[in-house]
């Protein structure tokens, strides 16, 4: 074994035991790598090519008496995606060569900055250049080595070309599209107020300046539109979040409901998944007037079943983009989860729905990219260009083409990755990488269908989730309760629309059923009020004058506002012209009601008031029994007395005229 191999092998032996140590208490202001700041992607096959690379450190050796160096080592070349997922997470193959770097001439301590150029040796060994005898993607590890340890070490990945080539291939580029979701905690609170967690303030406003930051890039967003109908209802400065949200540029809006439904409930009512998604693409409409969602295309991030693929065809989806967790209840999808192809989704009915999946690999680096990642954001985007490289020549080795295949990459929860992330991963591909950003919509409408055996993949969905009853039935009750006291108040009434408005959010999946019981608590309490404010008459008991009468009843209004109401008045004996009409109530007033009765029969007996929304037949306030007094006789009484007053006027006229003739006839007598 030659000098050369020995070192490396001594330093890796070291760096094993030093990747994830901590250093000692008596070296704590020791150097350390903060992140990589830049760095080639490949160098060209000739020899003395140069590898450069620009690291961010802090700290200082001073105390530990060693001079620090920085410890460059190459790997064989990866093979497989699998090769570079091993690297990175520190399963490195055979050792090549290595490089030791003294820094101390090279490190600026004002920006902490050190800039490596690594010469690169073809068909000659020297101890300052780095071998790469065959073309490949190479593993390199770069550490700080402080004595006899290495700390601070990280993997990145370098590509050697082939001979007299100074660029990569870009005829067969690699296509990759980004999506993600911009959510957030329910705003509307049960009281009607609106609240934004300082967590949901800050992931908003990360997301927004990475469409700012990248404008130019190509980027597909399900924006939950309860969530910025928030920022719209809240502070000054939540608002300014919209306005910069309504001002981004080069974004394509999916169409979305207005709160993440419940799968369950909504796979139970497909009513209210539709009015959900009808609310959340006119909430979009109003708040992003420049932009259009597209139903074509959904971004499903929680699990699948069938019924609600099913649905989401029947309202227009074409293809679903799946998120990992979205996929659970997928079956095959674990071992079929085609990265770069299409597949179908069985529905109950028959059809299928075309489906792509999210890469879960790359969207765990991505999520560790947007973490404070050890080594920084811009590290993380060399490890997964290398991965999209070994996808490519994966591809390729396949027969494949990659005009109809791509890769869809969002984080593990499908929110964008964070802008130091993104940042990081436009410029690495950007880089002549031969691997471009698209429009998802694009990239979808040319991906293939993958195939097994001889036929298109189609994968089946579970059965639709099973939910207590008690959940459909207590949204639908109270639903009919805000439609029915809704109808009793004036068209575009404040109140009615605060209502629809708690009755919107309650079908959200991330309400707990205690939270998703006081927006309940606050509608019944509210429209209790309205009907106790509504005052019926306080004398119970009514005299009818004869078969043929009236009724008259008060009612009182209190509320600050009109209201209509449905009466209804029931009775065994009574016969009603009009047994229920609705009527005008004006605010603070009394108003009487006249109800045309005919009586079946003579006596006393009940009659039962009862008030009604005038929709939906809902009960108004309590109901109350009359008493309704009723005399036949009475009525004949009447007509006697008026016979003998008649019979009395006769007589008295009769008795008037004949004393007049008695007198005439004296007079003419005399």
């Amino acid at each position: 074994m030659n000098n050369r191999l020995f070192l490396a092998c001594v330093i890796f032996g070291f760096s094993l035991t030093g990747i994830h140590s901590t250093m000692p208490a008596n070296a704590a202001s020791n150097r350390s790598i903060n992140s990589v700041i830049s760095q080639d992607q490949f160098v060209s096959g000739n020899e003395g090519s140069i590898f450069n690379v620009s690291l961010s450190l802090s700290g200082s050796d001073a105390e530990s008496g060693e001079p620090t160096e920085i410890v460059v080592t190459s790997y064989q070349p990866v093979k497989t995606r699998q090769d570079v997922r091993d690297a990175v997470n520190d399963l490195l193959p055979q050792i090549i060569d290595t490089v030791v770097v003294d820094i101390s001439s090279l490190w600026d301590p004002i920006t902490g900055r050190v800039n490596l150029a690594i010469p690169i040796e073809i068909n000659t060994r020297t101890t300052n250049a780095l071998q790469m005898s065959a073309t490949g993607l190479y593993p390199i590890t770069i550490g700080l080595q402080q004595g006899k340890t290495v700390v601070s070490q990280f993997v990145t990945f370098v590509e050697r070309l082939g001979a007299k080539l100074t660029m990569p291939n870009t005829q067969d580029d690699l296509r990759v599209a980004l999506i993600g979701s911009l959510d957030g905690d329910v705003t509307r609170q049960s009281d009607s107020s609106t609240l934004i967690s300082n967590n949901d303030r800050v992931s908003v406003a990360q997301t927004i300046a990475s469409l700012e930051d990248l404008s130019t890039t190509p980027i597909t967003l399900a924006i939950r539109p309860e969530f910025i109908e928030g920022l719209d209802r809240s502070t000054l400065e939540d608002g300014d979040l919209l306005v910069r949200l309504q001002s981004t540029q080069s974004l394509t809006i999916l169409s979305n409901t207005y709160v993440d439904v419940n799968q369950a409930l909504a796979d139970q009512s497909e009513t209210i998944f539709t009015e959900q998604l009808r609310l959340g693409e006119d909430t979009l409409r109003r708040l992003l007037p420049t932009y259009k969602a597209t139903r074509d295309i959904w971004f499903q991030q929680t699990p699948l079943f069938g019924g609600g693929a099913q649905m989401l065809r029947n309202l227009g989806a074409r293809n679903i983009v799946m998120l990992r967790e979205a996929s659970q209840e997928t079956k095959g999808a674990d071992v079929d989860r085609p990265p770069t192809g299409l597949v179908e989704l069985q529905l109950p009915d028959g059809g299928v729905i075309d489906a792509a999946f999210v890469d879960i690999k790359l969207s765990a680096a991505l999520t560790r990219g947007s973490q404070n990642p050890r080594g920084g954001a811009y590290l993380v985007a060399q490890q997964i260009l290398a991965e999209l490289k070994m996808l490519r020549s994966e591809l390729n080795a396949d027969d494949f083409s990659t005009s109809d295949h791509g890769v869809l990459l969002s984080t593990d929860s499908g929110a964008l990755p964070s802008t130091a992330m993104l940042t990081a991963l436009r410029a690495t591909l950007q880089a002549n990488s031969a691997i471009t950003f698209v429009p998802l919509g694009d990239l979808l409408s040319t991906m293939t269908h993958e195939v097994k055996d001889g036929s298109r993949l189609t994968l089946d969905l579970a059965q639709d989730a099973d939910v207590p009853s008690i959940s459909q039935q207590l949204f639908t009750q109270t639903q009919e309760r805000v439609d029915a006291y809704t109808s009793m108040l004036a068209p575009g009434d404040a109140q009615a629309a605060q209502w629809k408005d708690l009755l919107s959010v309650m079908p959200a999946r991330t309400l707990s059923s205690t939270q998703r019981q006081s927006y309940v608590d606050a509608i019944w309490l509210q429209t209790f009020l309205l009907g106790e404010a509504i005052s019926t008459p306080t004398s119970t008991t009514f005299t009818l004058g004869g078969r043929e009468s009236s009724l008259r009843i008060s009612l009182r209004n209190d509320n600050d506002y009109d209201v209509r109401v449905r009466v209804r008045l029931t009775s065994s004996k009574l016969a009603f012209n009009a047994a229920e009409q609705v009527v005008l109530l004006p605010a603070g007033m009394t108003t009487s009601i006249e109800v045309p009765v005919v009586a079946k029969s003579n006596g006393s007996f009940p009659v039962s008031l009862q008030l009604f929304s005038p929709s939906e037949d809902v009960a108004v306030g309590r109901s109350i029994t009359l008493t309704a007094r009723v005399n036949a006789r009475a009525g004949l009484g009447q007509l006697v007395t008026g016979l003998a007053l008649l019979l009395l006027i006769i007589w008295w006229v009769f008795h008037l005229r004949r004393a007049s003739r008695r007198k005439l006839n004296l007079t003419r007598s005399a």
